[in-house]
């Protein structure tokens, strides 16, 4: 992924997790959401002041876990990002079926064909 697009993640992550820390204010910190995703007790203390790196997807993926709240709450553009890349994918895949001549309308359609040829 390039640095732009990884730093652009990363600040939206940190923008979103302090959100929802102030809106739950109340019941967690970043003392106690470390402990309950199973992060050491200064990491999302550590994430917050830029003290770390970008966190990894296990890292979000445990805050989220830990927030109850799903993964793209965190960094929603990654979804869009995503969508784009898999759009761009299926528009190569129509290109190359209709380049070769192949009517296969799923993989595993196109794996059967492969095994039947081989026998």
């Amino acid at each position: 992924m390039p640095k732009n697009l990884t730093d652009k993640l990363t600040a939206e992550f940190k923008k979103n997790l302090k959100i929802i820390l102030n809106e739950r204010a109340n019941v967690t910190n970043p003392k106690k959401l470390s402990i309950a995703a199973g992060l050491g007790e200064t990491a999302v203390r550590d994430i917050l002041k830029n003290r770390s790196a970008s966190p990894k997807l296990e890292t979000v993926q445990k805050l989220a876990k830990a927030l109850r709240v799903p993964a793209y709450r965190l960094i929603p553009s990654m979804i869009d990002h995503s969508y784009d890349q898999l759009a761009e994918q299926e528009e190569e895949i129509q290109l190359l079926r209709e380049a070769s001549g192949l009517n296969y309308q799923s993989l595993d359609e196109l794996r059967s064909a492969i095994k039947n040829d081989k026998k």
